[in-house]
């Protein structure tokens, strides 16, 4: 089946439009009556040929990137895999849980509590269905999105300091300079041009009736589109938690920008210290940032702190290397130590404790079983605003120990630079940006006939099996518009943001 859709592909769809041009007269001809008919028919077919090309172009542009994958292969370049895949699979994983959070947030939100835990007798609350099996710990992470946000923004300062960090400690400053600066030139396009077409499509949808809440005039709308857009990009508000319109989700775009260049500015700063002193200095700054409530930023300085700790491994590693083939060229192969497997085992323990801490419910910690042990020792300003702000320094703690486990397990490595994860990477950001949309113009519209399929809501199983129908359901337009929209805007925001640094740099001496 699958060769011949290839067959099929290839035969209506060339890899060079075939329309063979030519030219109507040639100079010192004589023309004839039949020449201008003859001309014009040929104009007509190749005109039809190249539209017919085209038309066959765009439609399978429309196909998403895996299908395309399967019918034309040979287009395709394998995916190379680099140092830290590992944490951009990570990250595509992440971004999906992301999704699925905000979709049982807004359909099926009896998951965010906690299993086993009365609410009833609590809180007088009228649901009185048992618990779901997906409501157990670590069962739960599966759409434990909240705890997600903050595995980014670790991966984010990781993968922002790696390249710097390297030149660090290879004492090239010169080359860190133009890091520094390429980094701060490029980081507000990467970031806002993908945010501003994925809410001027919000604001289509809105407009056209999609999505609820238009303003009475098109212009209204659009003026309206652009104060929003203002409100994204005004970063200085550091890691403050805000409802922005068009696309809620869009509360943690501010964040990265500003943390950033915090960590750019950080890195600048230490960039001279030895590393007997960096380290403890960049751990110190990290504390003091989360006693003043920054959780974001401790994130961010983490994921860089975790990247030269990698560093420092990776030198002790090419020099141990060195040195035993040095001593024994015949045997170079280094086999693993007890103390490596221990290793393993305390890093798979950290990663385990934080996808049970990744369990923390949305409501109703105080009376979970296991996790209200660690309300009382959250450490300040976040005890004392409670709330949801009970959890952030729980989640940056897990967040830090994920990211550490992944970066000392290869086991863990394996899983994220797989076929799936990898894909995942690829889609990550503009999965984060199309969910919301998408789950607004089709959650409203397919859940309906999913609860009529499972016959309404009134019972644990049925809830169940309408979990995951419309995470199927509503899976397809969501994956469908993220790969869309990585190959028609944010690929080409990030090659118009290299281009854009090219033609505005000084080309140095």
């Amino acid at each position: 089946m699958e060769r011949s859709l290839r067959s099929l592909i290839s035969r209506v769809l060339p890899t060079r439009p075939t329309a063979n041009y030519e030219l109507l007269t040639t100079p010192n001809s004589t023309s004839s009556p039949s020449t201008p008919i003859s001309s014009i028919a040929t104009i007509k077919g190749d005109i039809f040929t190249r539209l017919k090309n085209e038309l066959l172009q765009f439609l399978f542009f429309l196909l998403p990137s895996f299908i395309q994958k399967r019918l034309r292969p040979s287009l395709h370049k394998p995916q190379r895999l680099y140092p830290t895949s590992y944490l951009d699979g990570l990250r595509g994983v992440a971004s999906l849980l992301v999704c699925f959070c905000h979709y049982m947030e807004g359909n099926v939100g009896w998951y965010a509590k906690s299993y086993g835990v009365d609410y009833h007798a609590i809180n007088g609350d009228e649901d009185i269905i048992h618990s779901s099996p997906l409501q157990l710990p670590f069962l739960r992470v599966l759409y434990s999105g909240r705890p997600m946000v903050h595995i980014f923004f670790v991966i984010s300062g990781f993968v922002l300091s790696y390249k710097p960090l390297k030149q660090v400690r290879a004492r090239n400053h010169s080359a860190l300079q133009t890091t520094l600066s390429s980094s701060v030139f490029r980081r507000g396009l990467r970031l806002f041009l993908p945010t501003t077409a994925s809410t001027f499509l919000v604001m289509i949808f809105i407009q056209t009736g999609w999505i609820g809440g238009a303003l009475p005039t098109f212009w209204a709308q659009f003026w309206d589109w652009l104060h929003a857009v203002w409100r994204i990009t005004f970063s200085w508000n550091w890691d403050i938690t805000q409802y922005l319109p068009y696309d809620t989700h869009l509360w943690t775009i501010p964040i990265e920008m500003s943390n950033s260049m915090l960590l750019f500015i950080t890195i600048s700063g230490l960039s001279r210290c030895k590393t007997t002193l960096r380290l403890p200095f960049l751990f110190g700054i990290m504390i003091y940032c989360l006693k003043c409530k920054h959780w974001a930023t401790f994130e961010f300085l983490g994921g860089a702190l975790i990247a030269e700790v990698g560093l420092i491994q990776d030198a002790r590693r090419e020099k141990e290397a060195k040195t035993q083939s040095e001593s024994s060229p015949f045997n170079s192969i280094v086999k693993p130590t007890t103390l490596s497997r221990a290793s393993s085992v305390f890093w798979m323990a950290n990663f385990i404790f934080a996808m049970w801490i990744a369990g923390w419910p949305n409501e109703g910690v105080d009376h979970t079983p296991g996790l209200h042990h660690f309300v009382p020792i959250t450490p300040e300003p976040f005890f004392t605003t409670g709330g949801d702000w009970l959890a952030f320094p729980w989640f940056a703690l897990g967040a830090m120990q994920v990211v550490f486990a992944c970066q000392q397990v290869q086991f863990l490595q394996r899983v994220f630079t797989t076929g799936l994860a990898q894909y995942l990477a690829n889609i990550s950001y503009a999965l984060y940006l199309m969910h919301g949309p998408m789950l607004d113009v089709f959650a409203h519209r397919w859940m309906p006939h999913v609860w009529w399929a499972v016959g309404g809501a009134d019972g644990m199983w049925r809830r169940l099996f309408a979990f995951f129908g419309g995470t199927l359901v509503l899976g397809i337009p969501i994956i469908f518009a993220a790969d869309l929209f990585w190959r028609a805007v944010d690929v080409p925001c990030v090659e118009f943001a290299k281009w854009l640094e090219r033609i505005c740099i000084i080309e140095e001496d």
